[in-house]
């Protein structure tokens, strides 16, 4: 393994900026894909004396120690999985080496999934982690290919800079428990304070979707995922089904205490705006809870923030008097 004293101080710099640890950083484990014609990066890290290097990130992920802030740091490339890989480790993070991932599978580090029954690509069970700079996509052809990423048990889980694509399959697109991103949580655990920053989430360029949201959220009677907060995301999926909410919160206590989306966008796409969804927002749960949206907004796609049967939904902008159907805003052209 490398140790963090052969590092270069420029790259302790790196990971302390985009990771906010600080010099607490442990050990640094590499990910790269075999080395062609179109990827280098094995021969750069083996020419610097690198030569400890994981073609998997769930390779990398299985030399993690828990409670030290390990770090596992991914080349740009493709990687095919085929199997979920479960990030249980607490104070473990994934790191993408390349572009910012907003715009596709060409510009990062691209984690794709095309076998059956893998319910998610990646399902985070350990506390305090972070993902920055790639792009999770399930498109297994198999209605148990349930979201890209699961956030399960873990506490504190942090993303930034990604995009998690479901609904990329036909046998995906009318299954309803289907989303790009899943918060799941039963009677062993309680995902509270997940962050998600300048990430999108599901794609307006995928199969069209009949069924499912684009974030899913359920639970047990007992416990719901608490203080989930998006800032500068976009939520997006392609449809023509007007029942195909972004945002479901499904069980009857799935939520607690607040979900915030600051500055986000949600868009669905339909060909000549043919179809708006009915309601951004369905929301299932009797516990106390609220949806805050604060600069958030949709652009032509949806008709409502919610159906008009909860009063839990609080937006400070683009809403009419009944506190729910957006402000239309006349155009010319």
């Amino acid at each position: 393994m490398i140790k963090k004293r052969n590092l270069d101080p420029s790259l302790v710099q790196w990971i302390m900026t985009q990771t906010g640890l600080g010099p607490g950083i442990g050990e640094i484990f590499w990910v790269a894909p075999d080395r062609s014609a179109t990827s280098q990066f094995r021969t750069q890290l083996e020419n610097q004396g690198i030569t400890d290097i994981d073609t998997t990130i769930a390779a990398a992920e299985d030399r993690c120690v828990a409670y030290r802030n390990d770090i596992v740091m991914v080349f740009p490339g493709t990687y095919t999985v085929t199997e979920s890989l479960t990030w249980d480790k607490a104070n473990t993070h994934l790191i993408g080496i390349g572009a910012l991932n907003r715009g596709g599978m060409g510009s990062t580090v691209y984690v794709n999934n095309a076998t059956a029954d893998v319910e998610q690509v990646i399902k985070v069970d350990g506390h305090n982690c972070q993902f920055h700079n790639m792009y999770l996509r399930n498109a297994g052809a198999d209605a148990q290919c349930y979201t890209a990423l699961k956030v399960h048990k873990g506490e504190n889980f942090y993303a930034e800079n990604c995009q998690f694509v479901g609904h990329a399959a036909a046998t995906q697109v009318d299954t309803a428990a289907t989303s790009s991103l899943w918060f799941f949580i039963d009677a062993t655990g309680k995902p509270w304070g997940a962050n998600f920053k300048n990430c999108r989430i599901g794609s307006a360029s995928e199969t069209i979707r009949t069924a499912g949201a684009v974030i899913y959220i359920s639970g047990s009677a007992a416990l719901a995922p608490k203080y989930i907060t998006f800032t500068d995301c976009t939520i997006e999926s392609y449809s023509d089904t007007a029942a195909c909410e972004a945002v479901h919160i499904a069980a009857s206590n799935s939520s607690d205490r607040y979900m915030l989306f600051k500055d986000c966008l949600f868009y669905n796409f339909s060909v000549n705006h043919a179809t708006s969804m009915t309601e951004v927002f369905v929301d299932d749960s009797g516990s106390t809870h609220e949806v805050l949206l604060m600069g958030s907004t949709c652009a032509m796609g949806y008709t409502s923030w919610d159906n008009g049967g909860i009063g839990y939904i609080y937006a400070d902008r683009f809403a009419d008097a009944a506190g729910s159907h957006l402000m239309e805003v006349a155009t010319t052209g």
